[in-house]
């Protein structure tokens, strides 16, 4: 099977990471997913450290766009084997496009467990600094308690969420793969800096800091992962309907197969959002309420 990171001789390499990352050997799909995680686990480690070191202010911001923009032609092979796939196997395309999701979701999660990893080797203070942009954008108290009732709003979790969906569904649309990858990045790194805030400061237990770590992610991560998948299929619809427009004519039988796929796509997309909200209403109250 064709994965994310067979190269055709067309797609050039955002970085010098993923160009030696294209050596391995990734056969098997989900092995080019693993490889995919791994790219952007570098590269967003390497891209926050290096602005850092160099002295660049806002360098979790900085790294976001770096890493962002070197991702954005991995991004690109995704889409490329998506449409490939589909117009060459009729019927397929909602196995196809489930298939570009979880390729999508490796990029978010190794550039989710980068902004832990750096959390992690990080002081509060130098969080505070290097990240000011996400903690004062969502009003985070870094010494708040993560406590159930911080999980009891599921209307303004909606409302929050499919903001997020709406923003990031234009990004895509304009800037396609880049705007994407950026809008995942930024998730990213709000999430991986609130977890990384709550397991040190925000924590009101006795409990050993790797159980209590455990325990958050346990609670976080079902919502986590159906948010993310919203606003991949967000970005899918976007971008199908953003190429659909300017390559297709009206005329054209295939435009009102893009337009089909993109209706589709969207109400998933809403719909994972709902689906995202209710679990992040009831979940992590669940599992916070055991400890």
């Amino acid at each position: 099977m064709t994965n994310t990171y067979s190269n055709n001789g067309n797609d050039e390499p955002g970085s010098i990471i993923a160009a030696v990352i294209q050596f391995l050997p990734s056969q098997h799909k989900l092995f080019g997913d693993g490889l995919l995680f791994i790219e952007a686990l570098i590269l967003t480690l390497v891209s926050v450290y290096a602005t850092r070191l160099i002295g660049v202010p806002e360098p979790g911001l900085i790294g976001i766009v770096l890493a962002s923009a070197a991702m954005t032609p991995s991004l690109n092979r995704i889409l490329a084997l998506n449409r490939s796939r589909i117009w060459s196997e009729e019927g397929n395309g909602l196995r196809v496009n489930l298939e570009s999701i979880i390729s999508g979701l490796s990029l978010f999660f190794g550039m989710f467990f980068a902004f832990i990893m750096i959390g992690i080797t990080s002081s509060d203070s130098v969080i505070m600094e290097d990240f000011n942009f996400i903690v004062t954008r969502i009003h985070l108290d870094p010494n708040a308690v993560l406590s159930p009732e911080r999980f009891s709003h599921g209307s303004s979790i909606f409302q929050n969420n499919l903001s997020v969906l709406i923003t990031l569904t234009i990004m895509s649309f304009i800037y396609r793969s880049l705007g994407a990858m950026f809008a995942l990045g930024w998730n990213a790194g709000v999430w991986g800096v609130t977890m990384v805030l709550f397991m040190s400061s925000g924590r009101d237990t006795d409990l050993n800091a790797v159980v209590y770590a455990i325990i958050i992610l346990i609670a976080i991560l079902p919502h986590l992962i159906t948010e993310a998948a919203s606003y991949l299929v967000g970005a899918l619809a976007a971008i199908f309907l953003s190429r659909g427009l300017t390559i297709y004519k009206i005329n054209d039988a295939r435009i009102n197969r893009v337009l089909a796929a993109v209706g589709f796509l969207a109400l998933l997309a809403v719909g994972l959002v709902v689906a995202g909200a209710v679990l992040e209403n009831y979940i992590p109250r669940l599992v916070l309420e055991l400890i």
